[in-house]
């Protein structure tokens, strides 16, 4: 507020990308953070990401409480903890839509 120059701080998750194909599961490193898209709430990006032949899944604040993967390669997420989203060498920009919360996606494009 800029008449009593207050503010409010709110807690966020961040999203990240962990797996076989980034950063041995979280052990050699954190994840690849996500960025907020602000222009539509509920979606999150990242932009020229370096994936290595592996799988992957996208969770919140470097933990395992909330991860997603993709059971049958579709672009819908599940919560289901066995389910990995496959990936192959090289640089991507990826999307995460949770903006349907019961139907979130995601996008991958390989550059």
């Amino acid at each position: 507020d800029f008449k009593d120059l207050s503010y409010t701080i709110e807690e966020t998750d961040i999203w990240g990308v962990v797996g076989s194909g980034y950063n041995d599961w979280g052990n050699a490193g954190p994840d690849a953070p996500f960025t907020p898209d602000f222009s539509q709430e509920g979606v999150y990006y990242i932009k020229s990401v370096t994936l290595i032949d592996g799988q992957i899944k996208f969770r919140t604040n470097n933990d395992w409480t909330v991860n997603y993967g993709d059971k049958t390669l579709d672009g819908i997420l599940d919560t289901e903890n066995e389910n990995n989203i496959p990936v192959t060498a090289g640089v991507y920009d990826i999307e995460l839509d949770f903006s349907i919360a019961d139907s979130p996606k995601y996008t991958m494009t390989k550059k």
